[in-house]
Order: C-alpha cells, then structure tokens, then sequence
C-alpha cells in the first residue's frame, strides 16, 4: 500500500470504490464474446472501478482539487460509458492540483 511508503493519492488514504475512472463493457460485436454484456448488464458485467491515481508523498503536499473528465470537455458524466466517439480512451482523464506544505 502507498500509504505504508508515507504516500497518499489525490483520493486520500483509501479511496472510495463508487469514484470510479473507468466504465466500460464489451458488446457481442468485439472480439471475446465470453466477455460481451447486455447494454441493461454494463453496469454490473462491465469495468466500472476506481483505477486511476495521482500518488505523492503525504508529508510534502496538499491536495487543493481533483477533478475528472470523460468528455474531452473539463466535465464528467456518472453512469456513463465510455469510451464514446467523442472520448475515445476507456479511462477517464484524471487531475489534481496540489500544494507544498
């Protein structure tokens, strides 16, 4: 754990699982059709987790912001998909701002 090494991520010490970077399933159109799901089933048979982390050392910064975007847009959309055809990555983009203590 990043936490024994005195690090902390711009989610704190342990992030929560429902703040998830990914959120995507495959269709019966790509390749392992043993992983393919229902568009109802993507949600629960899909990768929807928490994988993306900014890791820094907890005794040199602060977080001020993080934020996240599935859109290309600054913004993010819970319960979406993706990729999409406007967002093509299967992760989210992820940024923080820190500060020096």
């Amino acid at each position: 754990s990043y936490v024994l090494n005195g690090q902390t991520s711009c989610w704190g010490d342990v992030p929560q699982p429902n703040n998830y970077t990914t959120f995507n399933a495959r269709t019966y159109l790509q390749p392992q059709l043993n992983k393919a799901c229902k568009s109802t089933e993507k949600r629960e048979k899909g990768d929807v987790n928490p994988k993306d982390f900014i890791v820094f050392k907890s005794q040199d910064f602060n977080v001020v912001r993080t934020w996240k975007d599935n859109t290309g847009e600054r913004r993010y959309i819970e319960d979406m998909a993706f990729p999409t055809l406007n967002f093509p990555s299967d992760h989210g983009i992820l940024a923080t701002i820190l500060e020096r203590k």
